[in-house]
């Protein structure tokens, strides 16, 4: 490391040895020798980052970690707040023969290292470099692509389509459930710091803030708020509705009344209690009219849906009369039965069939009540089913919808459980599995890592309290 006592002006830089038997590790960093231990390889190298990461946390700057195994040599970089990600390798330039050259200050390093073996300066896994291209521009012949490399995902099998190679790996509270904004540009989780944080696509953290409570007592996910410049951030504690602008900064706190619940099933808070439906605006609750025998749904917009089992349902805002919405009776049908549930765009209704031994399971669109589609099924077949929605696939139990062609599909056995893009995740015949728009079924693992949405196209997954970007492959 640096012996001179000269201030250093560049990024601070870690080497990372992991011993033989792989149970333990030696850090180099700022002069200093720390040894980690962990119960295997993995665990290992867990426990090395993570201290580069804490010590780039306390220092307030990026930390270039190398860590040498038998393959080659794998560049990271841990920066503050916790995030450990791959970096770009810089090209040689012309006529060097893509030799790499050492300084005289990483020679010293080594040699400071009490003459370890170059076979002792390993990490225990392969790591793909992945190149990935910013546009679809042909590059210059004269010019060379760096490629960036990447953090390995071995806590959990990867989801299908995607690698076991994560563009970053950021520690997280033990227990948190991380929100993914829709338009994927940013993921909002609680750090292992226990600091609500905003990343964004490359894992550097947007904003954080400290919580106003511990991160035990969140009643729910974090999640977003859509707002017309951004996202912004919602928690809810068991008292009171919290929701951080777009950019960060001091919340807006709402108080909510005695026995009222939040819930965040559209783009924003809804806070009922009793007959009551209200919406946090500029610090305030602000109810809707609810119309008899009616209860709030979610928020879409400045709105909320409000439903009864019966039908109809309504879309109501502040200060402005409950629209009416009636569904319109599918083919084949003998009247509606119930309305199950809703989102933004759809409300799911079941009704009475011609068949004794059927029923018509209808998916409305939410604001004008035609059907989008239907599909005949036994009762039984819907038991204990749940609405799961993404980008352009859904299921209600064993039916599954294309969301742009409105077909259906019934997949007998299946129980969905996640969503996200064109897949809908659950399980069949006790297996796990992931299905497309098209009814194709892939075979999952089990334990395979169910992404929690897709950051610019990565799968953001959870594992051991990490949460990673999984690349595409």
């Amino acid at each position: 490391m640096n012996t001179s006592g000269t201030p250093r002006f560049g990024p601070e830089t870690a080497v990372i040895a992991i011993a033989p038997d792989d149970l333990s590790a030696e850090v180099f960093l700022q002069d200093t020798r720390q040894v980690v231990h962990g119960a295997d390889a993995k665990a290992t190298r867990r426990a090395a980052l993570d201290y580069v990461a804490g010590y780039a946390t306390h220092i307030g700057r990026p930390v270039l970690v190398e860590a040498r195994d038998a393959f080659g040599v794998q560049r990271l970089e841990a920066l503050p707040g916790g995030v450990v990600r791959g970096v770009a390798e810089t090209p040689p330039p012309p006529g060097v023969g893509g030799k790499r050259q050492r300084s005289g200050g990483r020679a010293l390093l080594l040699a400071a290292a009490g003459g370890l073996a170059v076979v002792v300066l390993v990490v225990a896994a392969v790591v793909l470099v992945v190149p990935r291209l910013g546009s679809d521009t042909a590059t210059p012949p004269d010019e060379t692509v760096a490629p960036t490399e990447t953090v390995p995902f071995e806590a959990r099998p990867a989801p299908p389509g995607f690698s076991t190679d994560a563009l970053w790996r950021i520690p997280v509270t033990d227990g948190t459930r991380p929100a993914v904004a829709d338009d994927g540009s940013r993921v909002a989780f609680i750090g292992a710091d226990g600091k609500l944080a905003v990343a964004g696509p490359e894992g550097e953290r947007l904003w954080e803030a400290e919580l106003p409570l511990q991160p035990a007592e969140i009643e729910g996910p974090v999640r977003f708020v859509e707002n017309g410049d951004g996202w912004q951030v919602a928690v809810a504690g068991s008292q009171t509705l919290w929701i951080w602008p777009v950019d960060g900064g001091e919340p807006v706190e709402y108080a909510l009344p005695e026995g009222g619940v939040v819930t965040f099933a559209g783009s924003a808070p809804l806070v009922t209690v009793d007959d009551k439906a209200m919406l946090p605006r500029d610090g305030e609750l602000v109810e809707v009219e609810v119309p008899d025998g009616t209860g709030g749904m979610l928020v879409d917009g400045g709105e909320v849906l409000l439903a009864s089992a019966e039908g109809p349902w309504y879309w109501a805002a502040p200060g402005e009369e409950a629209r009416k919405v009636s569904a319109v009776e599918p083919k084949g049908s003998e009247g509606l039965d119930r309305v199950i549930t809703a989102s933004e765009r759809y409300v799911i209704v079941r009704w009475q069939s011609e068949k004794e031994d059927r029923v018509v399971l209808a998916v409305h669109d939410a604001h004008d009540g035609s059907v989008f589609a239907e599909t005949e099924v036994t009762a039984g077949e819907l038991a204990d089913a749940t609405w799961i929605e993404g980008e352009t696939v859904a299921a209600y139990g064993p039916i599954l919808v294309d969301l742009g062609s409105g077909e259906t599909q019934l997949l007998p056995g299946f129980g969905p459980l996640s969503a996200t893009g064109g897949v809908v995740y659950g399980e069949l015949e006790e297996n796990q599995v992931a299905v497309n728009a098209a009814g194709e079924i892939t075979d999952m693992e089990p334990d395979t890592a169910r992404p929690w949405g897709l950051l610019d196209g990565n799968a953001v997954v959870l594992a051991d309290a990490n949460l990673y970007a999984l690349l595409p492959g």
